[in-house]
């Protein structure tokens, strides 16, 4: 049995839809309202691995019992356990560069792109809660990893400095994206593949998180890219999936704080 626990189709989230889309799979979807934090409440799967992810937060894969996190694995996971085209480049080395691509995005805009996200969306969206009750519920997080994500959001971490530290440490992986699209269609090789379903969630948000960074001018090939991921039919499926009018605007907390101090 196959279940997927996963919320808005929005970065994390987002990847496992995709790539679920493309291998035509057939799963059970478990909804829950992260941004709600329902992923903390009892009966929720997890184990060890799970609860201390590098993302922090994020989608969970259940395949007979076994749980399966952190996004990019989960996308060579689902790839190599999944009946369908494989999503990981046959060529090895645009397997090791998908990998490389997966690695290096995830370090930088897997932790910024959240950051970024939250301060815009989850804050605002948080302040309109009862605060005794979102300050009890995130003080019972456990493990502390991930309670320090959702503490930044509240004890005033999120300075307009400390905001555009996040935005200026977009440049360098930006740049370097822009670069690689200059020399091929995809990231990793000639065709779609794991990196792209990694990249493209975290991409496509930045026109409205940063648009001094990401933007037509500026960035004319993750524009292009970005316009040709979206028409791929798994894309728009994935998108289906959403249960608000703005699955965009759905963002939780990524790695803690104190990455940026």
């Amino acid at each position: 049995m196959l279940e997927l626990y996963t919320s808005e189709p929005n970065t994390f989230f987002f990847k496992p839809l995709i790539a679920l889309a493309e291998k035509r799979a057939t799963y059970t979807s478990r909804y829950f309202d992260a941004a709600g934090l329902e992923q903390f409440a009892g009966g929720f799967p997890g184990d060890l691995e799970s609860t201390l992810q590098l993302e922090r937060e994020g989608p969970l894969l259940v395949h007979d019992g076994t749980v399966i996190a952190s996004s990019f694995f989960m996308l060579e996971y689902i790839s190599e356990a999944i009946p369908g085209p494989s999503l990981v480049p046959a060529d090895a080395y645009d397997a090791y560069r998908a990998r490389a691509w997966g690695q290096y995005l995830g370090a930088n805009l897997g932790s910024s792109v959240p950051v970024l996200g939250a301060a815009k969306y989850l804050q605002p969206h948080l302040d309109t809660l009862d605060s005794s009750e979102v300050d009890e519920r995130i003080a019972a997080i456990e493990p502390v990893e991930r309670r320090t994500g959702w503490l930044a959001l509240r004890n005033g971490t999120y300075t307009a400095a400390y905001l555009q530290a996040v935005s200026d440490r977009l440049a360098a992986p930006v740049a370097r994206v822009e670069k690689a699209l200059r020399e091929g269609p995809w990231l990793a090789g000639p065709a779609f593949s794991v990196a792209d379903i990694d990249a493209n969630p975290m991409l496509c948000v930045l026109p409205d998180l940063t648009p001094g960074v990401v933007n037509r001018d500026a960035t004319p090939r993750i524009a292009e890219y970005l316009e040709r991921v979206a028409a791929r039919e798994s894309v728009r499926e994935a998108l289906r999936t959403a249960r608000t009018d703005h699955p965009e605007r759905q963002f939780v907390p990524g790695v803690e704080a104190s990455r940026w101090g």
